[in-house]
């Protein structure tokens, strides 16, 4: 089978339409579920933003009738504003290509180079295992891109998936549980945007989020989420068909005690929806407020989205009081991810 590499041209609608496919693939492999983007969403998804700017190559296998099929994708993401060392780098190959040498290609060929060419020394990259996998065999296909790559696991993180639709009595029964520790604080849920009001209340939120996060090893600088990122990433977010359901958790004093959010993309032909940030402050925790937050949004998914099959999630594995919540969720283990970071000399 011959493989060619190649840079991603945005402005091919064939090629979108090959890399959706791909993505699909991908998706229903790992998650039971996919998106439906449309080319546009697809393009809007990779442009450049103020914060990061990001390559991607593909990997075209010759097929038997003389055209050609995408088997496989690479892409470096480098930030702009903070973490200015840092490039973070990802390979995957169609589900049915694996173990015949085009992941190692996608690194050889295009990762390596760029990384060589970007200037930065802190590498960082994710890869698969399965659930019940040895995070430390060399035998792992990531294990052994990590070794090319000159880099090593730093953490590890699990990814869940919770089977959609949920049941109402079940989300009354986790309601009433959180009812009783929650006292005079109160859940507000939001549709799409953040008020304005809000914007700066919310940054610190997320730039909590970020310091809070359990990376064990890994090198990482919180970024500040100021209005101007909120709004841009809010914006991104709406070309890309997303939509977004938040809920606060508002203390009794009127300060925002913790958040979470899901996104879903609008096509109806979608399956997949994504569980994204969910934080409770330090000085308000002990409150169930992490559980009631998730109950209220869940509920409003129902609602919002009965197509979906599938919500999707990470937990880093050192952080045992989500973990919890999501499991009376109903949330499953889907496989374990490794967060591998290094300064290879290459």
């Amino acid at each position: 089978m011959h493989v060619s590499i190649r840079l991603l041209d945005p402005s091919s609608d064939l090629g979108l339409e090959q890399y959706l496919a791909l993505e699909t693939a991908l998706d229903e492999h790992a998650y039971g579920a996919s998106q439906a983007l449309t080319r546009e969403q697809l393009r809007a998804q990779m442009a450049d933003s103020s914060y990061w700017r990001v390559q991607r190559w593909i990997a075209l296998a010759e097929t038997l009738e003389g055209g050609e099929s995408l088997v496989g994708r690479a892409s470096v993401f480098v930030p702009l504003r903070e973490n200015l060392e840092s490039i973070s780098v990802g390979v995957e190959v169609h589900p049915a290509f694996r173990g015949r040498g085009i992941a190692t290609r996608l690194v050889e060929e295009a990762l390596i180079p760029a990384i060589r060419d970007s200037g930065r020394t802190l590498v960082e990259a994710y890869g698969e295992i399965p659930a019940d996998g040895d995070a430390d065999s060399p035998d792992e296909p990531v294990n052994r891109l990590a070794r090319r790559l000159g880099i090593s696991r730093k953490n590890l993180a699990v990814c869940r998936v919770l089977p959609l639709p949920l049941s109402g009595s079940l989300l009354d029964s986790l309601q009433a549980e959180a009812e009783e520790r929650i006292g005079q604080y109160r859940i507000e849920l939001w549709d799409g945007d953040i008020p304005e009001q809000h914007l700066e209340a919310y940054g610190r939120l997320m730039r909590q989020l970020e310091l809070d996060d359990p990376d064990e090893e890994v090198e990482h600088e919180a970024p500040e989420y100021t209005p101007e990122r909120i709004r841009e990433g809010e914006r991104r977010r709406r070309e890309q068909g997303l939509e977004s359901i938040t809920a606060v958790a508002v203390a009794p004093d009127g300060s925002f005690a913790g958040n979470t959010e899901i996104h879903v993309h609008s096509s109806p032909h979608s399956t997949l929806g994504w569980q994204e940030n969910t934080l409770v402050m330090p000085e308000h925790r002990g409150h169930r407020l992490g559980l009631a937050l998730k109950v209220a949004t869940h509920r409003q998914l129902t609602a919002r989205a009965p197509q979906l099959r599938a919500l999707v999630t990470w937990n880093s594995h050192v952080n045992p009081w989500m973990i919890e919540i999501n499991e009376k969720l109903g949330y499953r283990v889907r496989f374990r991810e490794l967060v591998l970071q290094g300064r290879p000399e290459l």
